[in-house]
């Protein structure tokens, strides 16, 4: 291509990269849900010790956890070209620092869950690491989501970016998310070792304030006071948000949005409790989590001014966003 992009065609071009961010960004959603329902399933198996095909076969005879493992990689399939179109797409038309760095992580990210996930299947592994695969495909999840969010936002929704927000909320903004994926790994090594059922009952464990440490039980109630603390922190979070209202709508509407999203995610661990590990609501809990660490992830981009655009090799086709974006 030579010369500048022309302002309709860049404008048709822009249009259709929203469109793959949107498309992206739903797919990788997808993905962490099937994911956990492959988990809660116990279909990590059911394409056998072989890997990308299922049973040596490119598609092979259906039982149902067989099923399970083979449409999930099929999805997996159609999102990592999803994900490589639209990191090309993001960096040749944006060009901006952020979006170029978020764009590398995405692609990153996506193949390093699709190699955990091979490396799962054909080499068993410890619960200790197992519980890593459901962190790796959260922040897989939190990358589509922010390039996506950067992509709709530029040249007019991120103008708030450059009012600074108080040097004591971004460090604990930065201080909650990384909490929250310790949160998210001590569910995940939960499920891995089988103790969703170790702490009978909610909100009390076998009906003790402090039970006794017995099997799993240390783990279950470690993850139960753990993200008790996490629901303190995201109402603190939104608490100091409100206050920044004035100057930072943005983050207000954020945190109370991450709020919201984490005690619904509370009562979903209460259901999952209640109910035995009941499918729909252990796929409900994960689910909760992926928007609430992905909530929090855009809160942490909105906190980071807006850098100037990183000029590449090349011809330079136009990057100025059009005026207006339907």
């Amino acid at each position: 291509m030579s010369g500048a992009v022309n302002g309709a065609s860049w404008g048709v071009m822009y249009r259709l990269l929203r469109i793959l961010a949107v498309a992206a960004a739903a797919g990788m959603f997808v993905v962490l849900v099937m994911g956990a329902t492959v988990t809660n399933t116990g279909s990590e198996h059911g394409c056998g010790r072989s890997w990308p095909l299922c049973h040596g076969q490119l598609i092979p005879q259906f039982a149902v956890s067989t099923a399970i493992e083979f449409t999930h990689r099929a999805v997996v399939g159609v999102e990592s070209v999803l994900i490589i179109a639209l990191a090309a797409g993001a960096i040749y038309l944006c060009r901006r620092k952020d979006i170029v760095l978020l764009s590398g992580v995405m692609v990153a990210f996506l193949f390093l869950q699709a190699g955990l996930g091979a490396w799962a299947v054909m080499y068993p592994q410890l619960a200790v690491v197992l519980a890593l695969h459901f962190g790796v495909s959260l922040v897989a999840f939190a990358s589509v989501l922010l390039v996506a969010a950067a992509i709709f936002e530029w040249g007019g929704g991120e103008r708030l970016r450059s009012v600074a927000a108080p040097r004591g909320f971004i460090r604990y903004l930065y201080g909650l998310t990384a909490y929250t994926y310790v949160v998210v790994y001590l569910g995940a090594l939960v499920r891995h070792v089988d103790a969703d059922e170790a702490c009978a009952g909610w909100p009390l464990c076998n009906g003790a304030v402090i039970p006794t440490f017995a099997g799993h039980v240390l783990i279950a109630f470690t993850h139960r006071v753990a993200a008790g603390l996490l629901v303190l922190g995201a109402v603190g979070l939104a608490v100091w948000a409100r206050r920044l209202r004035q100057t930072r709508p943005d983050l207000a509407r954020g945190a109370a949005v991450a709020c919201g999203l984490v005690v619904l995610q509370a009562l979903s661990g209460a259901v999952v409790a209640f109910t035995n590990v009941d499918l729909f609501s252990a796929l409900t809990h994960a689910a909760l989590v992926g928007l609430f660490f992905g909530t929090l992830c855009y809160l942490c981009l909105h906190v980071i001014p807006v850098p100037r655009r990183v000029v590449l090799s090349g011809p330079s086709p136009r990057v100025e966003p059009p005026v207006a974006v339907g």
